[in-house]
């Protein structure tokens, strides 16, 4: 019985190891803004981005710390790259924002 056990061991944690990876890919596909992890299809990011843009922020010190994190980071993305635009994620797929009219 021993010799059984001994034999299938490997075998079974390497399965294991392998469908753990699996599910953990998936995890790393996750959306990302400037570098930044997305929680919300990157909505916020992008709304942080464009408000940096409207008030023409250069500085991290300006980004506002006092809105969510994700906010936060999308204002650090445009000081940090303001060529980027706030209309696609890190991988190029669209974000939808509302963006407010200028009347």
């Amino acid at each position: 019985m021993r010799s059984a056990l001994t034999k299938w061991c490997p075998i079974v944690l390497v399965t294991s190891v392998l469908a753990f990876g699996c599910c953990t890919a998936s995890q790393a596909s996750a959306r990302t803004f400037g570098g930044y992890d997305c929680t919300d299809d990157c909505v916020s990011h992008a709304a942080g981005y464009l408000w940096a843009e409207e008030h023409e922020i250069e500085s991290i010190d300006n980004c506002p710390e006092n809105r969510s994190e994700a906010f936060y980071e999308g204002c650090l993305a445009y000081v940090d790259d303001p060529e980027r635009g706030a209309d696609f994620d890190d991988d190029g797929s669209a974000i939808v924002v509302a963006r407010r009219s200028s009347y």
